[in-house]
């Protein structure tokens, strides 16, 4: 492994854990911190996400902090950056084209509590949903809502 990373990922998540997100919390296995790290936070105010628990896993790349963590949903959620099961993120900072080796774990964290609170319908994953999005916003945010009270527990 690299020390680098290894390095790296112990000073982020040692600034989590000095510094933490309210409502976010997030699970390292400390004897590995290459492993997938969990991360659940709750759904932000405002959003119709609110009220929802959300559980994300983070996959480290061996080559973090220059390539970014792979970022997956663990349950189904109505997002138009987001296919329905969770499994891909279609944020633009957590691309490798665009990620930088000084972001750290917070900031993707941020970056995906941004994306909740104002979706990009120009980079949907799904037609579908960045239509209703951008056209239909009454209907996005009620499914949205309600994929919320069935799946984030």
């Amino acid at each position: 492994m690299n020390k680098t990373t290894i390095d790296r990922l112990q000073k982020d998540y040692a600034s989590l854990l000095t510094k933490p997100f309210p409502g976010v919390e997030v699970k390292v296995c400390e004897c590995d911190i290459m492993k997938p790290w969990e991360i659940s936070f709750d759904g932000p105010q405002g959003t119709p996400y609110e009220g929802g628990k959300f559980h994300m896993i983070a996959k480290i790349q061996q080559d973090f902090p220059f390539k970014p963590p792979i970022f997956s949903f663990t349950h189904k959620i109505y997002h138009c950056n987001v296919l329905p099961d969770g499994s891909v993120l279609s944020i633009d900072k957590l691309t490798e084209e665009n990620w930088r080796a000084y972001y750290r774990i917070s900031d993707a964290i941020t970056f995906i509590l941004d994306q909740l609170k104002q979706p990009d319908p120009d980079h949907s994953l799904e037609i579908e949903t960045g239509n209703d999005c951008k056209y239909n916003r009454a209907e996005y945010d009620r499914k949205a809502r309600e994929w919320t009270k069935l799946y984030a527990k």
